[in-house]
């Protein structure tokens, strides 16, 4: 594998790609709101488990708090991935020519092509599934049973990223259960002890949530409780954003190897059980294909291994990264807004000025600090404010904010500048004195990208207590 020059040219080339990436655009709001986490390491947040904020934290540590630094992680993670898949690949087919069409296949998909430097919890919550999967695949192929304590512990890490990976340990225990080759290996003393190892791994986090009243569970698992609210037309976009992520020729050959005698059950029984559970949500409520993302490596290797060649199989990279290209372009062509309304692609552009007008109005007004609303809004001006000198803090959802400090007594009468992406021409609610100030826009090309609205107050009500 490690002498395999194909190999290394798609790792390189695309890693080149995503560190230039990583290295000039801005963060998005996830990404600010994630920065802001990693200030303080922690072993839980209101959102999602601590493991992309100390990814952003270990990376800052290398590079400062730069742009890089914030996405080192994730860059690393992507380019590991890509060996993952060429070797599980290899593992049931034996050949390097299926096992790097599979690793191409997962680069050409979306979300590897385009946001393969993002710093969101996907991030590791990808790499810890494939990686797991990786394992599994050692230990059924002839390899060492110790294997099967990597995969438990890959597991834990995995839902340490994103509870999105209980279902690998779900999957895995229905397989264990319920296929014949499964069952042959619950007498093997490495399967439990894998599970514990993994069980170990959480400790700590579920230790965190124990403390803070299980906020993490109840946002997370609060999910399970919406009231049914079908829409076709979310229910049609849920299933073709899966298309549109895998490329629609990799997910047609996708399709395909689901019933191809070469495809080995247990990567499809490892798949199965959080399709069918999204599936169903989308006929609740409103579901994204790229919750999917974990799977998506091991759908790369379920699409490559039958080793059909024909046109499908010949256009299907090419194809998928002349789409990503095309969105990259589109998406972040620089003075011209093609991608409209409040996204990633919007997330980024016209913050110099929008932070120069903040801090002159801030300095004119004479303010102590920067107070928000939005934890979105929250990230992005910690990330632009902070290194100026202006102490940034949300007044709303305290729940998102355990890991900081309580905000200082002095700042709880001190004059601070509201700023929100909502008017409130009564007055602003968290403050006991309020007085509007300037409407702010954020633009790029011409394009009013976002409006804020401003106030200079003071009293913030309920201050620590």
């Amino acid at each position: 594998m490690l002498t395999s020059k194909g190999l290394w040219t798609l790792t390189l080339g695309f890693m080149a790609l995503h560190l230039a990436l990583a290295a000039n655009l801005p963060l998005v709001e996830d990404e600010a709101y994630y920065q802001l986490w990693a200030t303080v390491p922690s072993w839980g947040y209101y959102d999602h488990p601590p493991m992309i904020a100390w990814w952003i934290a270990a990376g800052e540590a290398l590079l400062g708090p730069s742009l890089l630094g914030v996405r080192l992680a994730s860059v690393l993670a992507s380019g590991v991935m890509t060996f993952l898949v060429y070797r599980t690949a290899w593992l049931y087919s034996k050949d390097h020519k299926t096992a790097l069409i599979a690793a191409l296949w997962m680069k050409a998909m979306l979300p590897f092509a385009v946001l393969g430097f993002v710093a969101t919890p996907d991030a590791p919550s990808i790499l810890f599934w494939t990686a797991a999967v990786w394992a599994l695949s050692e230990v059924l192929n002839g390899g060492s049973r110790n294997w099967w304590l990597m995969v438990g512990l890959f597991a834990g890490l995995g839902v340490l990223s994103k509870f999105t990976n209980f279902f690998f340990g779900l999957s895995l225990v229905i397989w264990l259960l319920t296929s014949k080759q499964g069952r042959g290996w619950l007498g093997v003393w490495q399967v439990w002890v894998g599970a514990l190892l993994g069980a170990l791994v959480l400790l700590p986090f579920l230790w965190w949530n124990y403390l803070n009243g299980w906020v993490g569970f109840e946002r997370q698992f609060g999910r399970l409780g919406v009231p049914n609210n079908f829409i076709i037309g979310d229910f049609l976009a849920f299933w073709g954003s899966i298309v549109i992520l895998l490329s629609p020729l990799v997910f047609w050959r996708m399709l395909r190897g689901l019933s191809s005698s070469r495809v080995p059950s247990v990567l499809i029984w490892l798949s199965a059980p959080i399709v069918i559970y999204l599936g169903y949500h989308a006929t609740k409520t409103s579901a994204g294909g790229q919750w999917l993302g974990p799977i998506f490596p091991t759908l790369a290797i379920i699409a490559a291994l039958p080793m059909v060649k024909n046109w499908t199989s010949r256009w299907a990279a090419p194809t998928g990264i002349a789409l990503a290209l095309l969105i990259l372009t589109v998406g972040f062509w620089p003075g011209v807004v093609l991608i409209k309304g409040h996204n990633p692609f919007t997330q980024v552009r016209g913050w110099p000025q929008t932070i120069a007008r903040i801090s002159a109005l801030a300095k004119a007004k004479n303010v102590r600090w920067i107070a928000t609303d939005a934890y979105g809004l929250t990230g992005q001006l910690s990330h632009y404010l902070t290194p100026l000198g202006l102490t940034v803090r949300a007044v709303t959802e305290p729940e998102r904010y355990l890991f900081q400090p309580k905000l200082p007594n002095a700042y709880c009468d001190a004059k601070a500048l509201f700023i929100s992406r909502k008017p409130f021409p009564e007055g602003v609610p968290y403050f006991a004195n309020s007085k509007a100030g300037p409407d702010l826009t954020r633009q790029d090309g011409g394009e009013v990208l976002m409006r804020y609205s401003t106030a200079v107050v003071s009293g913030l009500i309920g201050c620590n207590k």
